[in-house]
């Protein structure tokens, strides 16, 4: 419950046991819910409601493995939605300062090619 409880979170769903199950009802298309879950865009407000299940000391892929080998794996991908939300904060910024550098590089390249070719 626990586990599907985090998941629920991150499709913003309805917490509890019913919901899990409605999206447990069909197993491919649950499965194909979260292989093109949408990583890149998870709201603030959602990651600081899945924070709490991250953080709970109940929620460990190993302690959830002896109740479920899927809920492991789920849980797992909870954690690391969780982890990949934290890194591309970090990341996002130097790839935008990247571009933007890049953007300058090309620019001057273009000017000494025109430069060399006036020679």
């Amino acid at each position: 419950v626990l586990v599907m409880d985090a998941v629920c979170v991150l499709l913003d769903k309805k917490t509890g046991w019913d919901e899990a199950k409605k999206l447990m009802a069909n197993p491919n298309g649950f499965i194909d819910t979260l292989k093109g879950y949408d990583k890149d865009n998870i709201p603030a407000k959602v990651l600081k409601k899945l924070k709490k299940y991250v953080e709970n000391p109940n929620f460990e892929p190993d302690s959830i493995a002896k109740k479920s080998v899927a809920g492991k794996s789920i849980c797992m991908f909870c954690i690391a939605m969780d982890k990949y939300a934290e890194v591309k904060k970090v990341v996002e910024p130097k790839e935008a300062m990247l571009k933007k550098a890049q953007g300058e590089l090309d620019v001057a390249n273009a000017d000494l090619k025109g430069k060399q070719a006036k020679l």
